[in-house]
C-alpha cells in the first residue's frame, strides 16, 4: 500500500487505457485507482503468478485475495473472503512505466460478493488441481506464430480442429477450471462464443513472447444474436478486451 513508490516507477503523464470509473489521468489518477480497489479489502494479498517481458512491454498476471469489508464501487462490505485474477500490461521507457492496460475478472468477483448470480456447475475450489505439464521450450518466434495461428484459425475462422494440433491433451485453463481438459475445452468455449456472435472476430492488439510462454491482449467484437450463458440475444453489437497467457512446452 505504499503508493508513493509509484513516483519512482511511473511517469507523471502516465496514460491509462482502461481507467476505472472516476479515475483521473496521469500518475495521481493511477494512485487513486489503486486506493479505490485496495481499500475495501484491508487484508489484501497479491501474488504474481507470471511476469513476461519483451522489448518495452511487460505482462504481469496476479492472483489477488482479501476480505470484502468496505464499500467497493457502490457495493457495501459483505464480510466475504474473495479472490480474483488480474492481468496488467505496461509499456516502459527508461525503466519507468509510461502506458498501462488492465483486465480484471470482475464477473467472478461480483459473483463471490453475491451481486451477480453464479451459473450452475461445480465449485471451482472443489476441483482437483490441474496437472503440471513439462517439456522442452520452443522459441519466442515460434510461440508468437502459434498464438497468431490459434486466434486466426480457431476463433476467427471457426476451424476448431486446429485446437487438436495446438493444445496438449491435458492442457488446462486456471481461469476456466470447469472446462474439459485439452483441445475439447477450447473447442467448447470457442463454439459457444461463435454461436452467440455469428459475425464474431478477434484481433491481437499486443503480444509478448518468451521461449516457454506467450502473452497477448485481444479485442473481441460481434453482434449478440445467439444465447450466451443463459443470456437471451439482444441483437446488439459488443466489443470487449481480454488478456491471456499460455505456457508452452514442446510447441504446445
Amino acid at each position: 500500500g505504499e503508493l508513493d513508490v509509484l513516483d519512482e516507477l511511473v511517469y507523471p503523464d502516465y496514460l491509462e487505457h482502461d481507467p476505472v470509473p472516476g479515475q483521473e489521468p496521469g500518475l495521481e489518477g493511477l494512485k487513486k485507482a489503486y486506493t479505490m480497489f485496495n481499500t475495501p479489502f484491508p487484508d489484501l494479498k497479491f501474488i504474481f503468478d507470471d511476469v513476461i517481458a519483451e522489448g518495452d512491454m511487460v505482462f504481469g498476471r496476479g492472483v489477488i485475495s482479501g476480505t470484502h469489508e468496505g464499500e467497493f464501487f457502490g457495493i457495501p462490505g459483505t464480510g466475504k473472503k474473495v479472490h480474483w485474477t488480474g492481468t496488467r500490461l505496461f509499456r516502459l521507457r527508461d525503466l519507468r512505466v509510461v502506458e498501462g492496460w488492465v483486465n480484471i475478472d470482475m464477473m467472478s468477483l461480483m459473483q463471490q460478493m453475491g451481486v451477480v448470480p453464479t451459473p450452475p456447475g461445480p465449485d471451482p475450489s472443489t476441483l482437483p488441481p490441474a496437472p503440471r505439464l513439462t517439456g522442452a521450450p520452443s522459441t519466442a518466434e515460434a510461440n508468437r506464430a502459434m498464438m497468431v495461428r490459434f486466434i486466426d484459425e480457431v476463433w476467427n475462422k471457426g476451424n476448431l480442429d486446429v485446437a487438436d494440433e495446438v493444445f496438449h491433451p491435458e492442457a488446462s485453463s486456471p481461469s476456466a477450471p470447469g472446462l474439459p481438459p485439452g483441445p475439447e475445452g477450447v473447442k467448447m468455449i470457442a463454439a459457444m462464443f461463435r454461436n452467440a456472435f455469428p459475425d464474431y472476430w478477434m484481433t491481437i492488439e499486443h503480444m509478448v513472447s518468451e521461449p516457454a510462454r506467450v502473452a497477448a491482449r485481444f479485442r473481441h467484437a460481434g453482434t449478440h444474436n445467439g444465447a450466451l450463458l443463459g443470456i437471451p440475444p439482444p441483437g446488439k453489437p459488443a466489443k470487449f478486451p481480454e488478456a491471456g497467457r499460455p505456457s508452452l512446452a514442446a510447441g504446445q
